[in-house]
């Protein structure tokens, strides 16, 4: 087994933006006796195809729909872990979806696997065809399936070197501007927690609000790489087009995506600014969890979206998702606190006013269980660049966030994406009766 293979090297050269020089890599790869692709869907049918071209032997995919897709790229695709031979097993974990990416590879570990593969740094390395030099064509990268934009560190470095006009740069690799708190589902398991706002909360952010938050912050910031517009269901908002027209503004970002279930009606004028080539609406496929009566509208709004012209996406059904979790502050040090930052990809979150670090942050505040004012920064259009840029500064390198100390890890996978229903997370289990 190749022990001088440096894998955290490699994933640092691949998110870098500059070609990479991936010969060392498949000699590690191909010292395995067993290599498994996780995930039969585009990503691990995209790398697959080049690691075959490799002369890299496949020994199985992966993948919980084993019986319906039965073979990739001539390869039997299999449960996951059925597998004789964990030490002796490279597992490439070809799983987009950066929800349940965590408590996947979590779930490997446990089980013995620990030779492991991120299959989107893998893809960075050895498909992205865009690099420092060659800059990047946006609607190629919104378009593809086979990465996930929104995570994509390769390209955020890409445009910070483009955009590298001070001596100490802000760069973020991806940002969340959310516009209301309004949505058309009711997901038990919802990571952004819909279900526990009161319906005096269920409301659209105020037009001038929102534009009061792009101005502050993409003004402050020397670039982003992906910024995702969501809610709640960011097509509720009655004046979305006019959103996204005044985002199209800023030049400092990559891409738009804008997060959708795709089961509330989308009409034409909401439409009519989302033509710029940096924008794509990403519908996620929840159609084995919704009514009919939403299964017609996710189909109808595709159809009327390709009609229009605008760049879209159709997920493929994600058969579980992770268990977000709990709200009520857990008790613990400083010290595990740091290490959950350190540990934690965080993606930061434009809300009503405020830059919190993530939409568990968000939910803390925003549902008034807590109130860190050292965990958020003010979007406050009276202080000047120069200040809101050093505020920014220090917010992101604090070494932990006080949500840090409400956030529990590995909650386990539900059985089914996009479960309607309720659940408490507000509550203590002894508050409700739970052993």
């Amino acid at each position: 087994m190749n022990t001088q293979f440096d894998l955290q090297k490699y994933y640092e050269e691949t998110s870098s933006g500059a070609s990479v020089d991936n010969s060392m890599l498949y000699e590690f790869i191909n010292t395995f006796p067993y290599v498994i692709l996780w995930g039969a869907s585009f990503q691990g049918q995209a790398i697959g195809k080049r690691l075959l071209d490799e002369g890299i032997h496949i020994e199985n995919y992966w993948d919980i729909r084993a019986e319906e897709i039965k073979e990739c790229n001539g390869i039997k695709v299999i449960e996951p872990f059925t597998c004789k031979d964990a030490e002796r097993t490279l597992v490439i974990l070809c799983i987009g979806n950066r929800v349940i990416f965590g408590g996947l590879k979590r779930e490997l570990l446990e089980k013995g696997y620990s030779n492991i593969i991120e299959g989107d740094r893998l893809y960075m390395g050895i498909l992205c065809p865009f690099t420092v030099d060659t800059g990047v064509n946006a609607r190629r990268c919104s378009q593809t399936m086979e990465c996930r934009q929104i995570y994509c560190h390769r390209l955020g470095n890409i445009l910070s070197k483009q955009n590298c006009s001070s001596e100490n740069p802000i760069h973020l690799t991806s940002v969340t501007l959310v516009i209301n708190s309004r949505c058309s589902l009711g997901c038990k398991f919802c990571t952004s927690y819909m279900n526990e706002y009161p319906q005096k909360k269920r409301t659209d952010i105020p037009f001038e609000q929102i534009c009061n938050d792009i101005d502050v912050f993409f003004d402050a910031v020397d670039s982003v790489g992906t910024v995702t517009v969501m809610g709640g269901e960011p097509f509720m908002h009655p004046q979305i087009s006019q959103i996204i027209e005044k985002l199209c503004t800023k030049k400092n970002f990559g891409l738009i995506s804008i997060a959708t279930s795709g089961t509330w009606p989308i009409k034409e004028e909401h439409l009519t600014g989302l033509h710029d080539e940096r924008v794509n609406i990403s519908f996620s496929n929840y159609t084995e969890s919704i009514t009919e009566n939403q299964k017609e509208w996710f189909y109808k709004n595709i159809e009327t979206v390709k009609k229009s012209g605008v760049c879209y996406t159709v997920g493929l059904f994600s058969p579980e998702w992770i268990i977000p979790s709990t709200l009520y502050h857990l008790d613990i040090t400083e010290q595990e606190m740091t290490e959950k930052k350190q540990s934690c990809t965080h993606w930061d979150q434009l809300k009503n006013g405020k830059l919190h670090p993530c939409d568990f942050a968000t939910a803390l505040y925003s549902l008034d269980i807590a109130d860190y004012p050292s965990d958020y920064v003010e979007l406050d259009a009276n202080v000047s660049n120069e200040l809101m840029r050093e505020k920014i500064r220090t917010y992101l390198e604090r070494p932990y966030y006080l949500s840090c100390g409400h956030h529990r890890r590995g909650n386990g996978m539900t059985s089914k994406a996009a479960e309607q229903g309720y659940y408490d997370f507000k509550s203590k289990p002894e508050e409700i009766g739970e052993k």
